[in-house]
């Protein structure tokens, strides 16, 4: 026999086995006192006689099925827990050398003892041999034997057929249906659902839940949210929530477990903002007069539907500090091609605004949907120059076009943000409302648009703002040789703090990071300071140290792989693969609660979601296998798209090599095979 931990394990499933078989003894034996009752009361046959034939009937099955479920041995035991918790076969391979020795090496057989010890560690015995549903059919059973049996005994038996069908009331959870509320603006439908596994809805629906059990309470828990308790109205226990995220709910009634209890996967659909376009002309126009007009199309869509739509310009006048700005609107004709995709036409006459040589026109499009929530949004930007093209001459070059945009740009934004103040000025800050906040996230995003604008200028090559402005510091410090790319910097990092401001509805804060950020720009396009990114820089050779230095000093150098960590979620998905697997192989834990384990794994991953209602549906045996394999196929796969990728190694290996090989061994056996 192998080592005591293995032996105890191997001893407690036989029990457990032996157990099982006299619960399903005692089931059938009292199915079958049941049957021959019942067919003893249609014949006529008296009590004493009914009586005897069916205690004979049911213990002589009850004796048959337990004879034969009885004598487990201990490899068939190991086989019954390889099958539930798979053990590479160590488990059975020590339980044979113990039961039927074999000469094996010594090494070898501590070995195998010593890993089969490791990996029983953490064994269930009650999942390999699962005894509540057994049990439960044998009580089932057994009280409804009894009250057959006691039938026309009189009162006496009437009694016990009521308290057997007390008893055999269910406390799981018999129905329930979930209605949808969409939010009103999305002009959207309600739907009733019922029992249904996945639903999808729309941001913001009100979800209500009608669960119909006979327990004394039922509890929605919920993946990445706290758990509610329904509460009872008209026979029904009903509960309500917001859809905000994509979740995972798991009924459950009072005093049951998870098999009692039912899954339900809630999708939530966002209301994805408006996308606005110019697409005509769709680019930066040049006029040579003060007078004329430019035609323009806009095109706006949404998923649920438009509310508003505008084409708005400003003016700039002047150039350095005396540069001011006038804001204006253009008539614009709206075709409403449906609710959800808005055309808009526009003649931009050019006379009466009062335009000279150098002016600047920049005009976008401004939409907003019907979500109340919801900020407006602003198409790109276009400029209309008038007379000539304002050249600047630095270092051979011409400075590009463009980089007035960009400097003029800014200055609107600085522009926008003094309007908004003044507008406010006296009011309380308490008394300013969701309005002040819009207005402030508004300019939020022109800010965003222009910084997005510098950082292409400069090659792209801040990609994190935030990370980007906690080191600001550095190039105060003069670590960037450049002062042109260093100004250029500057002024990215004052726009993305700026923007921050904004976004927080601190439009005085933000003006002063505006204003730095503008005289960043202009120190950078000033022509002393004007750099290229076309022209890469290039690594100088000083003559005086070429080829000079110590040959002994040289060294090699290997560069170290960078090993990516793990995702956070990567043991969750481990301990999920581990009780996966076991309901592989028993078909026990295969609840409400494992589907929505696999759900909350990630709400985001479409296949961990269809997974999951997979698991919810399964009735059968074969249906079930095949939800937790593929299950488990979805989960493998999300924990590898959480790990680093792998690099490609290339490995020069010669076809010949192998022929090579085999033609000198055939050279030294002197040519034979």
């Amino acid at each position: 026999m192998p080592e005591a931990p293995i032996a105890g394990v191997v001893a407690r499933v036989r029990r457990r086995a032996r157990t099982r078989a006299a619960l399903w003894s005692g089931a059938v034996g009292g199915a079958t006192a049941t049957a021959v009752s019942l067919a003893a009361m249609l014949t006529g046959l008296a009590e004493p006689t009914r009586l005897l034939w069916s205690a004979t009937a049911g213990l002589a099955a009850g004796i048959s099925l337990l004879w034969r479920g009885w004598p487990l041995t201990a490899i068939e035991a190991a086989g019954a827990i390889e099958r539930a918790w798979p053990l590479d076969n160590l488990l059975i391979t020590a339980v044979e050398l113990g039961e039927q020795p074999r000469p094996v090496r010594a090494d070898l057989h501590d070995e195998i003892l010593r890993q089969a010890q490791d990996r029983i560690a953490a064994l269930d015995v009650a999942g390999v041999v699962p005894l509540r549903q057994p049990l439960a059919v044998m009580l089932t059973v057994t009280a409804g034997t009894v009250a057959m049996l006691t039938l026309g005994a009189g009162g006496s038996g009437s009694s016990l057929l009521g308290r057997a069908d007390v008893q055999a009331i269910t406390r799981g959870i018999e129905a329930f249906s979930v209605a949808v509320t969409p939010p009103p603006y999305s002009g959207l439908a309600g739907d009733t659902w019922a029992s249904p596994v996945q639903i999808s809805v729309a941001a913001g629906s009100r979800v209500t839940l009608l669960v119909t059990t006979a327990a004394e309470g039922v509890t929605a828990e919920f993946a990445g949210r706290p758990a509610m308790a329904l509460t009872r109205a008209g026979g029904l226990w009903t509960g309500e929530w917001v859809a905000d995220q994509t979740t995972a709910v798991s009924l459950r009634p009072a005093g049951g477990d998870a098999r009692d209890g039912q899954f339900l996967s809630v999708i939530v659909v966002p209301d994805l903002p408006p996308v606005v376009q110019v697409p005509a002309p769709g680019r930066d126009l040049t006029v040579s007069g003060s007078k004329g007009q430019i035609t323009i199309e806009v095109d706006a869509r949404d998923d649920l539907g438009m509310a508003a739509l505008a084409l708005r310009f400003t003016k700039a006048s002047g150039g350095g500090e005396s540069l001011t700005f006038t804001e204006g609107e253009v008539p614009l004709a709206i075709t409403r091609v449906d609710a959800r995709h808005w055309r808009g036409r526009a003649v931009w006459v050019l006379d009466g605004l009062n335009l000279s040589d150098g002016d600047v026109l920049v005009y976008r499009a401004v939409g907003r949907d019907r979500n109340p929530k919801g900020s407006p949004v602003q198409s790109e930007q276009y400029l209309v120059e008038v007379g000539g093209l304002a050249g600047a001459v630095g270092a051979g070059f011409a400075l590009p076009a463009e980089e007035k945009k960009y400097a003029i740009s800014q200055q609107m934004v600085i522009y926008k943000t003094e309007q908004l103040i003044a507008s406010a000025k006296g009011a309380p800050a308490a008394g300013r409302g969701d309005g002040w906040l819009q207005q402030n996230q508004l300019l939020a995003v022109e800010q965003r648009m222009v910084r997005a604008e510098v950082v292409f200028l400069g090659g792209g090559e801040v990609q994190d703002e935030v990370e980007e402005a906690a080191h600001s510091h550095e190039v105060a410090e003069g670590r960037l040789e450049n002062t042109g790319r260093a100004e250029m910097l500057r002024a990215i990092n004052f726009m993305s703090l700026a923007e921050a401001q904004l976004n927080d509805g601190n439009a005085g804060a933000a003006l002063v990071l505006e204003r730095e950020a503008l005289k960043s720009l202009e120190r950078a396009f000033d022509r002393r300071r004007y750099f290229l990114r076309t022209l890469p820089d290039r690594s100088r050779i000083e003559p005086a140290r070429r080829l000079s230095g110590d040959l002994k000093d040289a060294r090699s150098w290997r560069r170290e792989g960078h090993r990516p960590g793990a995702a956070p979620s990567l043991d969750q998905s481990r301990s999920l693969m581990r009780d996966l697997a076991m309901a592989a192989g028993s078909g026990a834990g295969i609840d409400a609660g494992l589907a929505a384990r696999v759900a909350a794994l990630d709400p985001a991953a479409t296949s961990l979601q269809q997974a999951a209602v997979a698991l919810a549906s399964a009735a059968t045996v074969e249906t079930r296998g095949e939800a937790v394999w593929r299950a488990m196929q979805a989960v493998t796969a999300h924990a590898l798209e959480s790990l680093g990728s792998a690099s490609t190694l290339p490995l020069k290996i010669d076809p010949l090599a192998g022929a090579l090989a085999d033609e000198l061994v055939r050279s030294a056996r002197g040519g034979k095979q």
